[in-house]
């Protein structure tokens, strides 16, 4: 630590000089937080009764899910009347969660984050290791047998780790949107099942879990429209697997004031509970896999991975 601060420090003394050297450099000091003074009120460490019924909900929610994203249990929190389904009442779960978690109550690994991604080389320590850990982690291409590639597009990055938990099992990609698709994006996607149409007459088939509102639908048709542009004539199936108008009726999903005024109320994708939401998706899957095709060739990467681990035992 005292490294660090003689480093700070260094770096304080560096800027100023700079700053009276030049004004107009574009340097600026390093921010430090000052003490702050207690203002009166509620007793530090104290809860208020809004705060306690959060926790306890939230306690509650883990007994029901593995993982959730803030905005998911929001929306369950709403549903069971403990907070306003209001920008207010969301930011009060966000910092409930954010302080249990800190505080050792909520496990840190139960609230995803899909946003957030780090950018590096994998290594090891050996040869050996490396080809031990191939071992270990080698998957066959089980879709090799199957006439269908399936695609599924998300709209929101921070439901990536919990959509993905079905699409890793399965071997599927996952395409993660962010709103609006590039056209580069589109471009390379359409390419790809340009590319399994001519080389062995694969049918891709797309699926959609976008919000239900104005932006999230415009969003979806335009990755179908482009998709239509640059496929060439391979078959591309579309299908809005999420949000859908029955689905909003038929689980009675929480709505949201629409963005745009004489828009319908919005439904977002995080309304949905996330153990439905990876229902949709194991399910969609499944209606595309033949069956004994598929068990042959786990036959086969159980075959190809003893091979492997014993030739890595042997390094």
């Amino acid at each position: 630590m005292s490294d660090f601060r003689e480093i700070l420090d260094t770096f304080e003394q560096v800027f100023a000089e700079r700053i009276a050297n030049d004004p107009s450099s574009g340097a600026r000091r390093i921010y430090r937080p000052s003490a702050k003074k207690r203002r009166g009120g509620r007793p530090q460490g104290s809860l208020g009764a809004k705060a306690q019924a959060i926790r306890e909900s939230v306690v509650d929610l883990q007994d029901e899910y593995n993982v959730m994203t803030v905005r998911q249990a929001f929306y369950a929190l709403t549903v069971r009347g403990v907070v306003e389904k209001t920008e207010a009442g969301y930011r009060q779960v966000q910092r409930q969660i954010l302080l249990m978690r800190r505080e050792g109550i909520l496990p840190w690994k139960f609230i995803a984050d899909g946003t957030r991604w780090v950018h590096a080389p994998e290594t090891w320590n050996s040869s050996d290791d490396a080809l031990r850990e191939i071992a270990r982690t080698y998957r066959r291409n089980l879709w090799r047998s199957q006439k269908a590639r399936l695609e599924f597009w998300l709209e929101k990055d921070a439901l990536a780790s919990i959509v993905s938990e079905i699409t890793y099992a399965w071997g599927v990609r996952l395409m993660v949107s962010r709103g609006q698709s590039s056209e580069t994006y589109c471009y390379n996607a359409a390419q790809e099942a340009q590319t399994a149409w001519d080389q062995a007459g694969v049918e891709t088939f797309l699926y959609a879990l976008y919000d239900s509102d104005k932006s999230g639908r415009i969003a979806a048709e335009k990755i179908e429209e482009k998709l239509q542009i640059y496929s060439g004539d391979a078959p591309i199936t579309f299908g809005l697997l999420a949000v859908t108008d029955h689905q909003i009726g038929l689980w009675n999903l929480p709505t949201r004031p629409a963005k745009e005024k004489g828009e319908p109320d919005a439904v977002e994708l995080d309304a949905i509970p996330p153990d439905k939401l990876q229902a949709l998706v194991d399910q969609v899957v499944r209606h595309h896999v033949d069956a004994d095709a598929w068990s042959k060739e786990q036959v086969a990467e159980e075959s190809e991975r003893e091979i492997l681990l014993k030739m890595a035992g042997a390094a």
